[in-house]
């Protein structure tokens, strides 16, 4: 019973860890704070804000740094989606290989 608990606290940490991350993610790749509330409809106004964002040296920095993160993340989603990367996780973590794979991903998204 008590391994059994462990497992499924794991799991639903994991779970909490990824639902969060998600949450973060939405949040962070709108651009509505920054634009200052340009429309949603794609017209000329929309593509205006748009390009001067790209212009702009404070916004093109964090935009890099974004660009850098999210090929960690990719890196550690490919990695860890190989198949000798499956094979040692389960050896090693058994049926906690899924949630493994999950918290990593969610914390390389975190960084």
């Amino acid at each position: 019973m008590a391994p059994a608990m462990l497992l499924v606290s794991a799991a639903l940490a994991s779970f909490i860890l990824a639902f969060g991350t998600g949450v973060e993610f939405v949040r962070f790749t709108s651009l509505r704070p920054l634009l200052g509330g340009i429309p949603e409809s794609g017209g000329p106004d929309a593509r205006q804000g748009w390009l001067a964002a790209l212009q702009d040296r404070s916004i093109l920095a964090p935009l890099a740094w974004d660009l850098g993160l999210l090929l960690l993340f990719v890196g550690q989603h490919s990695l860890m989606a190989a198949e000798r990367v499956k094979a040692w996780t389960s050896r090693y973590f058994g049926v906690l290989q899924r949630s493994l794979y999950v918290a990593c991903t969610a914390l390389a998204l975190q960084v």
